[in-house]
């Protein structure tokens, strides 16, 4: 395999913010790295099927775990584009067969990014009694307004489980708009979303997480922990409709604003289901005084504290 300028820097990247950067050129791992349009370096093993086109913007790609497959190591994805200006449009259909377990770390890399679009597209089937967690890493530039634009819709079939993890906390946020839309439509299903995101300059962050819980016994959570300063601005939807027999559902939004920041809360519970049961919680505030206080006492700047409290809550 040829190691391009291209693969070293997203490697590199990767492998500073958590993106198991090891694996990648390993005969016993599964990954796809992806610059711009290109695909660069890919490796795949018995049990999965991964049919990967280069279109004229981006990747369209199709990934099958096959029936009771259980994958050890992470598959690692790793989207990225190196230059000032550009479009990415990824195209993704995932499935996970029956009673097969697999986690997907992605990284999608925009260090450089200034006027860009990173677009998403993506539809995942879980079968019965599957498990799949898919955790999606942003890593952005510190200037620029790059607009990022995922769009998911899930299918989780009878006893399966859904884990969605989204974060975008390094660089800056851009214009983010992000949306996932999940039927929940076994029976005993289950849904876990979680969003994390940092908001700078003028900012904008739009997150929508629509769970239907369609399923007997079916259950979701979901929870948002967003951070806004300097003149950004944050707006969460998270719904979860309990419509079947026994739902259980949550909403867990916090976000936390300094300076100028404007942040918006929309919890929506629904029961449209008699035996269902919906709950949510919603915080909007500044950071403490004591506890900035606290860590400056200990020597700390103000945003040094500041930025300490924040990565806890990121974390």
């Amino acid at each position: 395999m040829k190691i391009t300028e291209e693969y070293a820097q997203l490697l590199e990247i990767a492998s500073r913010t958590g993106g198991l950067a090891s694996s990648l050129g390993d005969k016993d791992a599964i990954y796809v790295v992806v610059h711009a349009n290109k695909i660069i370096d890919k490796n795949v093993l018995p049990g999965v099927e991964i049919e990967a086109e280069e279109t004229d913007e981006g990747i369209d790609a199709k990934i099958t775990v096959k029936k009771g497959v259980v994958i050890e190591k992470p598959v690692h994805l790793c989207f990225g584009h190196l230059g000032h200006e550009g479009k990415q449009v990824i195209q993704s259909r995932v499935t996970v067969e029956e009673g097969a377990k697999a986690e997907f770390l992605a990284h999608c890399i925009f260090p450089n990014a200034v006027e860009f679009l990173h677009a998403m597209e993506g539809e995942i089937y879980l079968k019965e009694r599957a498990s799949f967690a898919y955790k999606e890493v942003h890593v952005h530039g510190p200037e620029g307004k790059i607009q990022v634009k995922p769009r998911s819709k899930v299918m989780v079939g009878e006893g399966a489980t859904y884990v969605g993890d989204f974060t975008l906390v390094e660089g800056r946020v851009g214009d983010l708009d992000i949306e996932i839309e999940v039927d929940a439509v076994g029976a005993h299903s289950h849904v876990d979303i979680n969003s994390k995101i940092y908001g700078k300059f003028d900012d904008v962050c739009k997150i929508r997480d629509i769970i239907k819980l369609k399923g007997e016994g079916s259950s979701a959570l979901v929870k948002a922990r967003v951070v806004l300063k300097d003149d950004s601005r944050g707006n969460f939807l998270g719904l979860v409709d309990g419509a079947a027999p026994g739902a259980r559902g949550h909403v867990d939004c916090t976000e936390v604003v300094q300076g100028n920041a404007m942040a918006e809360a929309s919890p929506v519970v629904r029961a449209s289901h008699p035996e269902a049961e919906v709950t949510h919680e919603a915080a909007i505030g500044r950071i403490a005084d004591e506890k900035i206080e606290g860590l400056m006492a200990k020597g700390l700047t103000e945003e040094e504290a500041i930025e300490i409290i924040v990565s806890g809550l990121l974390r």
